[in-house]
């Protein structure tokens, strides 16, 4: 709809006239209005300026927006533009609803029909099969990389019945952001997911060795005998060797998981809930920010708890940062029955007494920031599954918000989304681990990629990764020169 004077429409082309050049220095203004769905019109060319130079200042003045009929008003150019971005918003809204609605109803329906896959015949392709566990929920994005990127490879999903809502997520996710369809997810029905990935180890070793397969002990995995000669059977690892290539070559810069459904930028509403929780947080635009991602996954039985952190070594990180001047935020899921910010606070205060005092101005604690205060996922900013609560940090760091960002954790393959939507990673882990090989799939053998990047301390900070008893007096913590290598790989990621 058209910016109006006389009844005439004003364009671009309108403002090289030299009937308006007094409206030229109003030109960034007016491209507002032009080729929106608002049309405000005037009676002259001087009130017509004398508007636009005060866009606060309420004039007379018709307007409408949308399709409503035009009215007369004495209303600010500011308040029709207000208008404007509430109409835009609605019609973002009924996408965004839309957008879960469809993500909900294709996850659910791509499950069942997923399980009406017969397994042997699934298994006769010669392509690239990745098995997975259900209660393996960080590796769904190097797994959904993985799936994007090669559209022949398949997925076998090994679930339990208590997993059973654990893998519709997984499902749920692969088909409303990866594109995947039912014909390439065979859903496993097992009495032990962990037991039945063991024995999936054992037949790819098998394979490999030509030797006799193992013994099915499950018989819902006997279909494994029937893969295809020639086909490639692979753990979720081998979804990292797949897509950690694209990491490594890229910029450093840019996003290397082409996801639907995951950047809030291109959705109006979304952003706008987004942007209330980003005011209501306190985050400044242009800063930069820490986000540091807890990890108690596997003392609530996920897969290595080695790799958890501990109280300790988590607030040791947060108090040394912040004597930096770092922003820091602190996300993800303590374990059952803790509370994250009474814990980390009394880990900080200790460090206050031990190491001096620090201020608490640039600490954010959103813990399970994607829920609301009861328990509840809140779906005004997180989007249709998991991948999209990393939206929140894609918003930060657009134009709008310009926010400089460096994710830093445990080694998890939830640190992985992070990477993938371009933003940079860095992890912890000790050095010489057996999942070594792992890693440098994603960073290199010389840990030289900027995006993502490995922090290689000499001891973890928890008893169990130690080797040590959980009832032993032993020390806590990372070794000093090991907190260094944190913050200054931290540091360094900013540059």
């Amino acid at each position: 709809m058209p910016f109006e004077i006389l009844n005439t429409s004003i364009t671009a082309w309108s403002l090289m006239s030299p009937t308006y050049v007094t409206l030229k220095p109003h030109e960034a203004l007016l491209k507002r209005f032009l080729g929106s769905d608002l049309q405000v019109r005037f009676p002259t060319i001087p009130a017509a300026v004398q508007a636009l130079a005060q866009p606060a200042q309420a004039f007379p003045l018709e307007w409408r927006v949308g399709t409503d009929p035009l009215v007369q008003a004495n209303q600010s150019l500011n308040q029709c533009l207000d208008a404007l971005a509430l109409y835009l918003r609605g019609q973002d809204k009924r996408k965004y609803q839309e957008m879960l609605d469809d993500a909900n109803t294709t996850g659910g329906s791509l499950f069942t029909d997923a399980r009406k896959n017969t397994p042997a015949q699934f298994v006769a392709q010669k392509c690239t099969y990745y098995y997975q566990g259900a209660y393996m929920s960080g590796d769904q994005f190097a797994v959904g990389a993985a799936l994007s990127h090669d559209l022949n490879s398949r997925l076998i999903l090994l679930y339990a019945a208590a997993d059973e809502t654990a893998a519709k997520r997984l499902v749920k996710f692969y088909g409303s952001s990866c594109g995947v369809k039912a014909a390439r997810l065979l859903p496993v029905l097992v009495t032990d997911a962990k037991a039945a990935c063991e024995t999936c180890r054992l037949v790819v070793d098998a394979r490999i060795s030509k030797t006799a397969l193992p013994p099915f002990t499950d018989v819902a995995l006997g279909f494994l005998a029937s893969v295809a000669n020639g086909a490639k059977l692979c753990p979720v690892g081998g979804a990292t060797t797949d897509v950690a290539a694209s990491v490594l070559s890229g910029d450093g810069k840019g996003s290397i998981a082409k996801w639907d459904n995951v950047d809030p930028n291109t959705n109006r509403y979304w952003a706008y809930r987004l942007d209330k929780f980003l005011g209501l947080k306190g985050v400044v635009k242009g800063q930069s920010y820490v986000i540091v991602w807890t990890r108690f996954s596997g003392k609530d039985g996920g897969a290595h708890p080695e790799l958890d952190d501990s109280w300790t070594g988590l607030g040791q990180v947060c108090h040394r940062l912040l004597k930096k001047g770092r922003n820091v935020i602190v996300v993800g899921r303590p374990r059952t029955n803790r509370d994250l910010n009474a814990k980390l606070t009394g880990h900080l205060a200790q460090l206050d007494q031990a190491d001096g005092p620090v201020s608490r101005d640039n600490l954010h604690i959103w813990g399970e920031y994607w829920k609301l205060e009861n328990g509840n996922p809140n779906q005004k900013i997180i989007g249709p599954n998991r991948a999209a609560e990393y939206a929140i940090f894609l918003r930060m760091k657009g134009t709008e918000w310009n926010c400089k960002l460096v994710h830093l954790g445990m080694r998890s393959g939830a640190m992985d989304a992070a990477a993938l939507l371009g933003m940079r990673t860095r992890f912890i882990e000790n050095a010489g681990n057996d999942q070594i090989g792992r890693t440098t799939k994603w960073t290199g053998p010389t840990n030289a990629n900027l995006l993502y990047q490995r922090i290689p301390v000499s001891e973890l900070s928890t008893w169990r990764a130690r080797n040590y008893n959980e009832n032993l007096e032993v020390k806590r913590g990372y070794l000093p020169a090991d907190l260094e290598m944190i913050v200054a790989s931290v540091e360094a990621a900013f540059t």
